[in-house]
């Protein structure tokens, strides 16, 4: 880990932003183990990540996901590590508070990276830009909705913001690193 590195590193970011293949990538760089939420829900749910949201219904999974991040945030805070959020279970109060009480925290050597998306760049990477049937209303507009509401709430919680519209996952986590390198000292 380098002198820079966080102890912590916390990705949040709305479905699409990069939060698992950037959490990858600044693994690899940094030489830290990285904490897939999703997976780690899905795991707990015995099905697949793509799968898991439909697998149980939503507010099961959403229970699952705030336990289970909380148990990552505590692993990722005592052992180092990056941790891949994502940004559904920010709507746990408890998790918000955490994150928040990370960001702020005096002495701790955590951070919280929020990426971010143009919509457009979302819609395709969630693949709702393919032409979708009537009878399910206006999905892109409820997906628009959701989006700029966790982003917004990602920026709040984020001691720094990264925008992945136009790079790929190892050029933004390089981009997160150097953003790192350059904030000093950690939370003092």
């Amino acid at each position: 880990m380098s002198l820079h590195s966080p102890r912590a590193l916390v990705l949040i970011g709305p479905p699409g932003a990069g939060c698992s293949s950037v959490g990858r990538a600044i693994g690899a760089i940094e030489g830290l183990p990285v904490l897939d939420l999703g997976r780690r829900v899905a795991d707990k749910l015995g099905t697949s990540p793509d799968l898991a949201l439909v697998a149980v219904p939503e507010a099961d999974y959403r229970r699952a996901e705030a336990r289970v991040a909380g148990q990552v945030l505590d692993h990722a805070m005592v052992q180092g590590a990056v941790a891949a959020l994502g940004s559904g279970c920010l709507s746990d109060s408890r998790l918000r508070e955490r994150l928040e009480d990370m960001r702020l925290g005096t002495g701790q050597s955590h951070r919280v990276v929020a990426l971010v998306c143009a919509t457009r760049v979302l819609a395709t990477r969630n693949g709702l830009d393919a032409p979708r049937s009537v009878g399910l209303g206006n999905v892109h507009h409820q997906f628009v909705q959701m989006l700029h509401t966790r982003q917004d709430r990602c920026r709040e919680l984020a001691d720094l913001v990264v925008d992945t519209t136009a790079t790929t996952p190892e050029e933004a986590g390089e981009e997160v690193v150097r953003a790192l390198a350059r904030v000093s000292p950690l939370h003092s």
